[in-house]
């Protein structure tokens, strides 16, 4: 009798061989463009399977840090420790292709490496399941909402199973309520997988809803202000004005105002 097929998970081990996520350290990272300092002696560890969030004044050098715990740049002086894994990209704009179905938008990381159609498309069918786009495979991107797009945008960089995924603001163009719901299952899809999951964002109650810590930025060159451990509790819709995380949001916002007033003396 043949056997059965697992079903796909993220943290599938067949493809994860030394394991389902993934640890970051940065030790004294300092980066410069020509002689402006962008980042500035970062000690930053950040455990396997955590969602952090990492929060601060515009220019002040998130994105670089976060493409450099991508390998997408490379520190000045400083290390950067990576334990092995696949790492997974989720930009502020879907970047999906127009000529392209849903679908094979989804599928194309692993037409990339050459993984067969028929493999890619069922592992893309059940990655989009994932996210609630089910039912649209066969749409193409301008037939899609905002929302649904980004929902694709994050299946596309799920569907590698990934052992770190980096998201640089993936909701900031969505009106208030989509990016309630997308926040939602994106913090319900960390709870199931617990990939190690890196969150650049603007917007503190969004870093403090999502994310297990919130570490605050200074102005550039980027130094830590703030380490935030955020509240053990349900990621509910009440919880966007629960107690315990406002509190905590105001605890954050405050420490970014005086980063922010700290480098203005």
């Amino acid at each position: 009798m043949p056997r059965r097929a697992r079903p796909f998970t993220m943290n599938d081990s067949s493809t994860s061989p030394r394991g389902s996520t993934r640890k970051l350290e940065l030790r004294g990272v300092h980066r410069r463009f020509g002689s402006v300092p962008v980042v500035d002696r970062l000690d930053l560890t950040i455990p396997a399977a955590s969602f952090t969030a990492l929060v601060g004044p515009s220019g002040c050098g998130k994105t670089t840090v976060l493409r450099m715990m991508g390998a997408l740049d490379q520190p000045s002086s400083g290390e950067i420790i990576r334990s092995e894994g696949t790492v997974s990209f989720c930009f502020q704009e879907p970047r999906l292709l127009p000529w392209r179905t849903l679908l094979e938008n989804v599928a194309l990381p692993l037409e990339l490496v050459g993984v067969p159609r028929e493999e890619r498309l069922a592992r893309a069918a059940e990655t989009l399941e994932l996210v609630h786009l089910s039912d649209a495979h066969t749409r193409f991107p301008h037939q899609l909402s905002g929302g649904m797009q980004m929902r694709a945008s994050i299946a596309r960089a799920l569907i590698s199973r990934p052992t770190l995924l980096l998201l640089d603001e993936p909701f900031s163009a969505l009106d208030e309520i989509t990016r309630h719901e997308l926040d939602a299952d994106l913090r319900a899809l960390w709870e199931r997988e617990r990939c190690t999951t890196v969150l650049i964002t603007h917007s503190i109650p969004e870093a403090v809803f999502l994310a297990e810590r919130v570490v605050v930025f200074t102005p550039q060159p980027a130094r830590i202000a703030a380490d935030l451990v955020t509240p053990a509790c349900a990621r509910d819709a009440a919880a966007w004005t629960s107690d315990a995380l406002t509190s905590c949001a105001r605890e954050a916002s405050t420490a970014l105002l005086h980063a922010i007033e700290e480098a203005r003396r």
